[in-house]
C-alpha cells in the first residue's frame, strides 16, 4: 500500500477503505455471523469455534467443564496449541499421550480434545481482540494523517507562506505515512493468527481420532 499527496490535491489514501472492506475468505466451515465494522481482515470473522465442525468423535460438552481436572491434559492442551510448538511436535505429543493410556482411552482422548478446543477458543478470542484494537489504532492514525494533510495544504497556500511550518508539517506527514504503511504490512500476519489456531485444532482433532479405539 502506498500513499501519495499533491500540492493541492491532498492525500490519496490508496483505496485503504477498500482494503478494509475486502470480501471475507473462509478458512474452516463455521457458523457465519455478521462481520463487525471494526474487523479489517479478509479472513471470515468467526468469533467462536464450534466443536461439531471440527470433531466427529464422542460428545464433548460435559468434558468442556471438566478437562482441566486431569493434570496431564491441563498441561498438554496449551503446550500443543503453543505457537512455539511445531505442527509435527504437537501431533507427536498427542500420539505419545494416547499411547500411554491403559484404560478409558476414548473418554480420556475426548477430554483431551475438549481441552485443546477450549484453549483454542480462548487463544482465538485474544487474537481477535488484538486485531480489533489494532484496527481502531490504525484508523486513528489515518485520521491524524488526514488532518496533517489539511494543515499542510493550508500552510502551502497561506500568504505569507511560513516555510518552517511547511517543512515541519511535511516531516510529520512523512513520519505518519511510514508508520501507517508499516502497520498495514503487519496486519496480514496478525489476521492469520485465528486461522493458524483453527488449523492446529483441526490437525490435532484428526490425530486424536486416529488414536481412538
Amino acid at each position: 500500500m502506498r500513499f501519495e499527496f499533491s500540492m493541492r490535491g491532498g492525500l490519496k489514501l490508496c483505496a485503504l477503505a477498500a482494503c478494509l472492506a475486502a470480501p471475507a475468505i473462509p478458512a474452516v466451515a463455521q457458523t457465519r455471523v455478521d462481520t463487525p465494522p471494526d474487523w479489517p481482515c479478509v479472513q471470515v470473522f468467526v468469533p467462536t469455534l464450534s466443536p461439531a465442525t471440527i470433531w466427529a468423535g464422542p460428545p464433548v460438552e460435559d468434558h468442556l467443564k471438566t478437562w482441566a481436572d486431569n493434570s496431564d491434559i491441563a498441561s498438554l492442551a496449551p503446550k500443543v496449541l503453543s505457537r512455539s510448538t511445531s505442527d509435527d511436535d504437537a501431533t507427536a505429543a498427542v500420539e505419545s499421550f494416547a499411547q500411554s493410556l491403559k484404560a478409558n482411552r476414548n473418554e480420556t482422548l475426548t477430554a483431551l480434545f475438549a481441552g485443546i478446543f477450549d484453549e483454542a477458543n480462548r487463544a482465538r478470542s485474544r487474537a481477535i481482540d488484538a486485531i480489533r484494537k489494532f484496527d481502531g489504532a490504525q484508523k486513528a492514525q489515518i485520521a491524524s494523517m488526514t488532518r496533517t494533510v489539511t494543515e499542510l495544504d493550508q500552510a502551502r497556500t497561506a500568504s505569507p507562506r511560513d516555510e518552517a511550518k511547511v517543512r515541519e508539517l511535511s516531516d510529520r506527514l512523512a513520519w505518519q505515512r511510514r508508520i501507517i504503511e508499516e502497520r498495514h504490512r503487519s496486519q496480514g500476519a496478525l489476521c492469520e493468527q485465528p486461522v493458524i489456531v483453527e488449523r492446529r485444532v483441526g490437525q490435532l482433532a484428526r490425530a486424536i481420532a486416529n488414536e481412538m479405539d
